[in-house]
């Protein structure tokens, strides 16, 4: 039997305010395999984002209170933050929300792609590094001549393949998408969707994709975890959620779809925004 990529146990993700502890991720557990495509899905502020940012060790200002996280059978905890250097880009890699502010504006898409490579220690000739960028960028659907352009010069499609191509440089085991798609017009969202399952096959990693989209989870993942107020409140796969969902909050995403085959007027209440001092008390 193989190793889970990644484990999750009972994760718990803190925030210090000026009214108190703000819990964002509350007793969340789940796990993957080689080659699972796995999709958290939530409103903002449900705790997805939270917890994958904690699993490359990029929280700014949380901590995790107490779980564990596992990758490769290998307890994060026990790692350095040196060690933890290494681990990004060739283990675990991150697909950002954001693809123009996560590339640097002032230099070119090949130097930055070859940065990862430099920052590992691997060395490559100078004819050697481009065919690799090379056909990084062609994996990815982008013609070659993309590595001499600069981030500005490129379509929100395109600076997101770019980070596709940058995240599996190294044939990491898990890659963490978030949001990959939420800035993007429908057509782009399932192109670059299709790039990331293809590349993801490729390698035959693991996929935790984040989003809000409930139908264009279920084109792309296979289970689903359900995630609301910093709580997994339901895990099943996509055909058995769909079919019959448990959670009052699934049941509202769900009929959030638009559909040809009823007419209903949009009522609210189970997710109307909360202070973060009454976040605990389940406002």
């Amino acid at each position: 039997m193989s190793v889970p990529v990644v484990e999750v146990d009972q994760l718990v993700i803190d925030y210090g305010t000026r009214g108190g502890v703000f819990r964002a991720v509350d007793d969340v557990s789940f796990s993957l395999n080689p080659g699972e495509r796995f999709g958290l899905v939530g409103e903002s502020g449900s705790g997805k984002s939270t917890t994958i940012l904690a699993l490359m060790r990029m929280l700014r200002g949380g901590r995790v209170s107490s779980g564990r996280m596992r990758l490769n059978g290998r307890d994060l905890a026990e790692v350095s933050d040196a060690e933890y250097r290494s681990l990004r880009f060739a283990e675990i890699s991150l697909v950002p929300q954001g693809a123009m502010s996560s590339l640097n504006p002032v230099l070119r898409i090949g130097e930055q792609m070859g940065d990862i490579f430099d920052d590992h220690g691997v060395r490559h000739t100078r004819g050697q590094r481009a065919t690799i960028i090379r056909e990084l960028l062609t994996q990815v659907g982008l013609p070659p001549e993309v590595r001499h352009r600069y981030p500005h010069e490129l379509s929100g499609g395109m600076k997101q393949r770019v980070c596709i191509a940058m995240g599996i440089a190294l044939r990491p085991s898990l890659i963490l998408a978030d949001e990959p798609t939420s800035a993007l017009d429908v057509i782009v969202q399932k192109q670059v969707l299709a790039t990331l399952g293809r590349v993801q096959q490729d390698l035959g990693a693991a996929v935790i994709l984040i989003g809000h989209d409930m139908a264009l989870m279920a084109h792309f993942v296979t289970r689903l975890g359900v995630m609301y107020k910093g709580k997994l409140v339901e895990t099943g796969s996509v055909r058995d959620i769909f079919a019959n969902p448990q959670h009052d909050y699934t049941r509202m995403l769900i009929n959030s779809l638009p559909s040809f085959d009823r007419l209903k007027s949009f009522r609210s209440g189970a997710a109307r925004p909360v202070r973060p001092a009454a976040f605990q008390e389940g406002v």
